[in-house]
């Protein structure tokens, strides 16, 4: 991303100063009409993208150049037709009234436009994915099985779908997503990052969890479990907090590998944390008529059982290798106590959630309360040069939001006139046989194929467009189905090959990208299992009694902790290859789908931890005195992933 500075830098921020502005106000008075509000919103980030990303990662200019500005103006006149002509696009019928010259120039532009946008920003490979699925749309009438479909489009009605349906394509519903709800939320999330909050979660998290064996390890985890409830982007999470604590993890005696991997870890459940979840859980709300509200408490338990899987792994290692605790400088409790105040704007999103008020008047209304409190309870008060500041990285955010969002309307589109996702659906019944387990197997590898160097959200659509039919076809109820594919196309950021997370987290440490997501994959254990029990476990996600939810999350949480115990291959003493079997059998049942199994298994496994603990030698590790202030690193902006 470039840095621009002198009067184009102040030009370029004052455009996103105004886009900022622009979604604010909507999010206060109400948003337009649906053609009207997405071509503002496309009119002033997609220009942006041109601006602001070179065209080439190999050669990338510093500067604006005049390549970039003839994209910017083609992108802001097709974006610019679409609103003067958006009450005439309303009236016509889709598919039946003709499709002009004029349309057909001015929709190619647009698709054009966003699908550079969409390379620049986003990444060569969700790029190419786009337009292999576009490809399938217009070859589909000549190939063999499933694939086939038996309509075939011309050009002008191709451009017509990608282009100008309400539905899909570039102006479809997911841009109305980006539009409506999710740059306030971006918005949100950037000023509670600049008000402070960032760096009072990395002290509360020293305060709580640096004085416990492995230390560092267990202050990487609950500060990069706080700063996702915020930031909803794993990459941004790693580097803002990973700067700080994978140093101190190599210092008290962990190789550069495990560092990297258990921050890497941390960080990717950043968008599994409510309350913003990346764009995830508003797509999921569009997607299911599920509101957003009901989403965020559903997730509330597995980011728990999430967290509490790394912490358990992290707390076994420590005793594996004999690392010890953590003793650093803090600020004095009455700083601590003053900047609680901080927690005020999550208070506020959820009183208004609660109340009825819309996500977006919520999130509008918590962003105002966050600039409220950084006078009194912040470090750094939100001044009005701030305020433009926040306004600017935001909507660096906004660019890449909106572009792949504009681009995975046309994914959408490609499949839904084809048929493809009814008929893979229909694949997965056949192929599973009828088996619920295997159904869901089949549609993990069908995730982790597609997830595959592409973002988190269009790897969701994706994958919950051809793959979650097929679960609810077979009984598993829609939420369930839909955090299921939600949780793999999170967790494929730390899974190799790509695993750009656990790159993040490699870089910062100096380590071997593959190995640290080999690590991270074994660290994040309990986030790999806890999709299945979404299927399995309803009281996990609060459908059933007090009773049912209590015994099945406490379950779960031993089972976990049991689990990673024997993925470390130790306890509070070194396993045995039977005690290891023994462990992963009972965690399983532990993780089951019966309560009273699950019950009798966890009061086996909290036995035999007790018993593991009064026989184990207990060997203290040393103590890491850390002299410098905990800081956390100021990201150039926190994209939703």
């Amino acid at each position: 991303m470039r840095k621009l500075d002198g009067w184009v830098g102040w030009a370029v921020g004052g455009w996103s100063a105004a886009a900022a502005l622009f979604h604010i106000w909507t999010a206060y008075a109400g948003v337009w009409e649906p053609r009207e509000m997405r071509g503002v919103h496309l009119l002033f980030l997609i220009p942006l993208a041109f601006l602001l990303f070179p065209g080439s990662e190999k050669k990338p200019s510093p500067r604006i150049t005049r390549l970039d500005l003839a994209w910017a103006v083609a992108s802001f006149l097709a974006c610019a037709w679409v609103i003067a002509h958006a009450h005439e696009l309303t009236e016509r019928w889709e598919g039946v009234h003709p499709v002009t010259l004029t349309m057909t120039i001015v929709g190619t532009v647009l698709v054009v436009t966003v699908l550079e946008a969409a390379r620049r920003s986003v990444g060569f490979w969700f790029f190419v994915t786009t337009l292999l699925f576009m490809a399938y749309l217009v070859a589909s009438p000549w190939l063999p099985g499933f694939l086939r479909s038996p309509r075939a489009y011309s050009y002008r009605q191709l451009v017509e779908m990608f282009a100008f349906y309400a539905d899909e394509g570039v102006m479809g519903s997911l841009t109305g997503i980006s539009s409506n709800i999710l740059m306030i939320f971006i918005l949100f999330a950037s000023f509670m990052l600049h008000s402070g909050v960032g760096q009072f979660f990395m002290d509360i998290s020293i305060a709580l969890a640096g004085r416990f064996r492995g230390g560092p390890a267990k202050v990487a985890v609950v500060s990069s479990g706080l700063y996702g409830t915020i930031s909803g982007s794993s990459v941004a999470d790693c580097y803002a907090t990973g700067t700080f604590t994978i140093p101190l993890m190599k210092r008290i005696g962990y190789r550069a590998e495990i560092a990297g991997a258990i921050e890497a870890c941390a960080s990717c459940g950043g968008p599994l944390m409510p309350p913003i979840m990346g764009a995830g859980a508003f797509i999921m709300a569009e997607l299911t008529g599920i509101p957003y509200s009901k989403i965020i408490v559903a997730a509330a338990l597995p980011a728990v059982l999430y967290y509490a899987g790394i912490m358990a792994t992290v707390h076994w290692e420590a005793l594996k290798h004999g690392i010890g605790t953590m003793k650093a400088e803090m600020p004095s409790a009455g700083s601590l106590l003053r900047r609680a105040l901080l927690f005020t704007p999550f208070f506020t999103i959820v009183y208004f959630l609660h109340a009825g008020y819309s996500p977006s008047k919520a999130a509008l209304y918590s962003m105002f309360t966050a600039i409220a409190v950084s006078w009194v309870a912040g470090d750094s008060p939100m001044t009005p040069r701030k305020i433009f500041a926040t306004f600017g990285e935001a909507m660096r955010s906004g660019v890449i939001i909106a572009s792949v969002l504009a681009a995975s309307g046309l994914i959408v589109a490609a499949m839904s006139r084809t048929g493809f996702a009814l008929a893979f659906s229909s694949a997965i019944i056949n192929l599973s046989g009828g088996y619920v387990i295997v159904a869901l197997f089949l549609v993990f590898v069908v995730i982790s194929v597609l997830g595959t160097g592409i973002p988190t959200t269009p790897a969701y659509i994706l994958a919950v467009t051809v793959g979650g039919a097929s679960l609810t076809n077979m009984g598993i109820d829609l939420l369930a189905a839909h955090l299921f594919v939600f949780y793999y196309a999170v967790l494929a950021d730390v899974t190799p090959p790509v695993a750009v997370t656990a790159v993040a987290g490699a870089q910062i440490a100096g380590a071997n990208p593959m190995t640290t997501g080999w690590h991270a994959t074994r660290f994040g254990i309990g986030g790999f299992l806890a999709p299945f029990l979404f299927a399995f476990q309803p009281p996990l996600l609060w459908k059933g009694t007090y009773v049912e939810i209590v015994v099945a999350f406490v379950s779960a949480l031993v089972g976990i902790a049991a689990l990673s115990a024997a993925v470390a291959g130790h306890m509070f003493g070194p396993l045995t290859w039977p005690r290891t079997i023994f462990l992963v059998l009972v965690s399983l049942a532990a993780i089951g789908p019966y309560l009273s199994v699950s019950l009798a298994s966890s009061v086996v496994l909290i036995a035999y931890m007790v018993w593991d603990a009064r026989t184990a030698q207990k060997a203290v590790g040393p103590t890491l005195v850390v002299t410098e202030r905990p800081i956390v690193a100021e990201t150039e902006a926190p994209p939703l992933t």
